[in-house]
């Protein structure tokens, strides 16, 4: 039976707060709300789901925090008991403000505000939000809707001490000594640009540096710099100091290589990462860890290329563009041919790929044109695929990622369905487990031939290190004609 025409539109929900703000209801936040009162996970997705569809089932697009807490304690009483309810009606929810007081002013509480000014103090990303996440908690679960500037900076020098001793204590008080301006000059008297901890450790996580190491490391040149107490550096002196740094905590290699992308960079055409490979590889968690550390912001995925080709273009007229890659072929099969032999799972894998093609053909070329780097991820970067008018102005670097232990290829859709919450089973993809590890090989095939390198999917951080060298090798090689020359440079690279 077919589907009744959709007509409706979504109305979205909001919450008020008694300071007058409307905020967008979030099940996430009335989740962690559920969970904070001590409700496990499940349960407290199911609550929040009712109370949603409650919230939908009214006329008001708002509703006052007060109300809504009304509705999620009664909702809680009357499937959990009056127990976790009365628990839950004396914390603060998480869509109600904690509000900071500062004299007479009045300012809500930010996990984010207070992690910054631990990152100020030396902690890692991760530690800051962790412990800035952890006093919120604390605060809601004792019900507080108000507390001083004063007592909320002695708890966190509290909390600060007790995970991780004095010395991170003092390095907390002390935060506000650290906090003039340093800023960065290409050459004396031109115009100079704010030193950012943040800019450095990307570049050092492009040469292949993790992230909490890169963030590390940038403190500590942040400190060195301030030592220096002149508040100027040169971009040469700061190059000079990276390498220098880089060379006693991470080793020669990686120096090396943030000393030739920092040279290649400043002349370097843009990059088109192209990451192939089946489903369930691990291509968009490769790609997002990619772009992150390269610093690219265009991240595409070949899936997003096809749903608008669908959009536009009528089931009937292309079918094989409205299937999933490993069964297009039952788009070209005849009536009665129920079981496919492996020439026609290609064929129409291939018919598909050559559609969305045409739609990655564009977006490269339109990506060259504006000299624009970009990381495309899908199971439609194939080789044979990828030419367009343009590649001469970029450096285009293919890679297929592969999964060769069928065992793990296979629990990677078991966890696709529990990060997806069932919106992508994985009996789906298990049914057509063979010819997905078909059309891997055919790929890996098509990879050898030309050239292109093929990466173990196993292991994600091994992954990533391998595409970096690979990533580094292809620019040396597209600028060796430089390489003389910045080896010659130094430090000054």
């Amino acid at each position: 039976m077919s589907e009744p025409p959709y007509t409706a539109t979504v109305r979205e929900l909001f919450v008020k707060t008694p300071r007058g703000y409307r905020w967008p209801f979030s099940k996430g936040l009335l989740t962690e709300t559920l969970m904070n009162a001590g409700m496990g996970m499940e349960a407290a997705m199911s609550v929040s789901h009712t109370v949603e569809e409650r919230l939908k089932a009214r006329k008001k697009s708002e509703i006052s925090a007060a109300a809504l807490k009304r509705l999620v304690v009664s909702e809680v009483e009357r499937a959990f008991g009056a127990d976790l309810a009365a628990k839950l009606r004396k914390q603060t929810h998480t869509f109600e403000d904690i509000l900071v007081k500062e004299g007479y002013r009045r300012r809500p509480f930010s996990k984010g505000v207070l992690a910054r000014s631990l990152e100020d103090a030396g902690f890692a990303l991760k530690e800051a939000y962790a412990l800035a996440k952890a006093l919120e908690t604390d605060m809601r679960q004792e019900g507080l809707t108000e507390i001083t500037a004063e007592e909320l900076e002695r708890r966190v020098v509290r909390e600060v001490e007790r995970r991780y001793g004095r010395s991170a204590r003092k390095r907390y008080v002390g935060r506000h000594n650290l906090a003039g301006e340093l800023f960065v000059e290409e050459a004396e008297g031109e115009p100079r640009v704010p030193f950012s901890k943040g800019v450095v450790a990307q570049s050092m996580m492009e040469a292949g540096l993790a992230p909490d190491a890169a963030y590390r490391l940038a403190r500590i040149l942040e400190g060195r710099l301030r030592e220096e107490g002149d508040g100027i550096v040169s971009r040469s002196r700061l190059r000079e100091m990276v390498m220098l740094l880089l060379t006693d905590e991470a080793g020669e290699d990686i120096a090396l290589r943030y000393q030739t992308l920092r040279s290649i960079k400043r002349t370097v055409r843009p990059i088109h990462l192209l990451i192939g490979g089946v489903t369930g590889t691990g291509k968009s968690l490769l790609a997002s860890a990619l772009s992150y550390r390269l610093g690219i912001t265009r991240l595409i995925s070949t899936d997003t290329i096809r749903e608008i080709l669908r959009a536009t273009v009528p089931a009937d007229l292309v079918p094989t563009l409205h299937t999933s890659s490993f069964d297009a072929w039952t788009a070209l099969a005849l009536p009665k041919q129920a079981q496919p032999d492996d020439s026609l799972i290609l064929q129409g894998f291939r018919d598909q790929v050559a559609r969305v093609a045409v739609g990655l053909r564009a977006i490269q070329e339109r990506g060259a044109q504006e000299r624009t780097s970009l990381v495309v991820e899908g199971v439609h970067v194939v080789p044979g695929y990828l030419s367009h008018p343009w590649q001469s102005e970029v450096i285009q670097i293919p890679l297929m990622l592969v999964v060769n232990d069928e065992t793990i290829h296979r629990d990677r859709f078991t966890l696709r369905e529990k990060e997806t919450q069932g919106k992508r089973p994985r009996t789906d993809y298990l049914r057509h487990f063979d010819e997905i590890r078909m059309i891997q090989n055919h790929l890996v095939e098509l990879a050898g031939s030309a050239r292109i390198p093929v990466i173990p999917g196993e292991d994600l951080d091994q992954a990533i290190e391998k595409c970096l060298e690979v990533i580094v090798q292809r620019m040396q090689e597209a600028y060796r004609q430089t390489l003389p020359e910045v080896r010659g440079r130094g430090g000054a690279a």
